[in-house]
């Protein structure tokens, strides 16, 4: 009898030193679980933030395209205005 509880009482240790272990690992996997909540929400926000600094860079991109444009319309007046000046001016030599 003696032998049979000693057996069970190294058996109850054996079990308490696993509880002990697999409590360890389970709060080492809640932690390693936490942070990586923790990057992802942080990834998270970075992504937001790069999406709106992408769309005020496109917003840009579509206000210096219209700029380009509307330079692009005065050279073309001023090389048009330039070209009659010149036309004028050696009409004027001719008289």
């Amino acid at each position: 009898m003696a032998e049979k509880k000693s057996a069970l009482s190294s058996a109850i240790r054996d079990l308490e030193s696993e509880i002990v272990a697999l409590n360890k690992q389970r709060t080492s996997l809640k932690s390693s679980i936490e942070k990586t909540s923790e990057n992802i929400s942080a990834t998270r926000k970075k992504e937001t933030m790069l999406q709106k600094l992408m769309a005020q860079m496109a917003d840009k991109e579509v206000q210096l395209a219209h700029k380009k444009k509307e330079m692009e319309s005065k050279s073309d007046k001023i090389t048009d205005k330039l070209g009659k000046m010149s036309k004028i001016k050696a009409e004027m030599k001719d008289i």
